[in-house]
């Protein structure tokens, strides 16, 4: 990977919300397994089902350990908190994983039910989209719930491509072109 989109991937950022709440955005690491978890487990049943398709109450270990595997030649993943240390709390994370000729990558989007609405995912999405960017990715896609009204908003604001999935009426594809020559922040 080349080492400037290597420095990007692992910047840590601070922001502040729309409504002025600082934030850090910070690559994730095999030690927030913990903070992973307990930000699944505080989800709506809701929105856990959109994140993982499926209802679940908590995430298996399996599943926990599998997420914090990022390889740094096809993925990126960042977290966002609140706090330093034991006090640290996720509230909202968002990853990528490019496909095996790297033009592309799926991506997902995840935030805290009572963090929606206030910046945070566009702020993820656009971390993902320059990430994705200096890396050469050429698209990034997301398949989702078609009854998931908060990604339909969210896609409009940023501009994606919508379209039905073929096989199965119950979820949709959403797409970006990063093909533009411009900068998505």
């Amino acid at each position: 990977m080349d080492p400037a989109a290597q420095a990007i991937a692992n910047t840590w950022r601070h922001a502040v919300l729309g409504d002025g709440t600082p934030v850090l955005v910070r690559p994730l690491h095999p030690e927030d397994i913990e903070l992973e978890r307990r930000f699944i487990e505080a989800l709506s049943p809701q929105s856990r089902r959109y994140r993982f398709l499926q209802a679940m109450r908590s995430p298996s270990d399996a599943l926990l350990r599998q997420m914090m595997v990022i390889n740094p030649a096809t993925d990126a993943a960042f977290v966002a908190v609140l706090g330093e240390g034991d006090q640290a709390r996720e509230i909202g994370v968002a990853r990528f994983s490019a496909s095996a000729g790297g033009q592309d990558c799926e991506f997902a989007v995840t935030v805290a039910d009572e963090w929606q609405n206030k910046g945070l995912g566009t702020l993820l999405m656009h971390r993902l989209m320059e990430v994705a960017q200096g890396r050469g990715i050429k698209s990034m896609h997301s398949s989702d719930a078609a009854d998931n009204s908060l990604m339909r908003e969210f896609a409009q604001h940023l501009h994606f491509h919508h379209q039905p999935d073929p096989q199965d009426a119950k979820m949709v594809r959403y797409s970006v072109d990063l093909d533009t020559g411009s900068s998505p922040v």
